[in-house]
């Protein structure tokens, strides 16, 4: 999925909400994250809260402006 200005909250949560991913940052790193939950900040911008662990814990967030794209991670199996 594209993140772009017309992304809703509701839309990446369907789709990505207690999934490993692969997120596109705009700068071209590609990063494998587990998504706990999509929020939208006090600051006025929607993030993503992703850990590492594959737990629902909360951990980092990633603004939805510094993402190109999201996608489920497919596992070599």
């Amino acid at each position: 999925m594209k993140i772009n200005k017309e992304t809703k909250l509701w839309d990446v949560i369907k789709a990505f909400n207690w999934k490993w991913c692969v997120v596109t940052l705009k700068n071209g790193k590609r990063i494998k994250l587990y998504i706990v939950d999509v929020d939208y900040e006090a600051f006025g911008y929607n993030i993503i809260v992703y850990n590492y662990t594959g737990s629902n814990s909360y951990g980092n967030d990633i603004q939805f402006s510094d993402i190109d794209e999201i996608e489920l991670y497919k596992s070599e199996e």
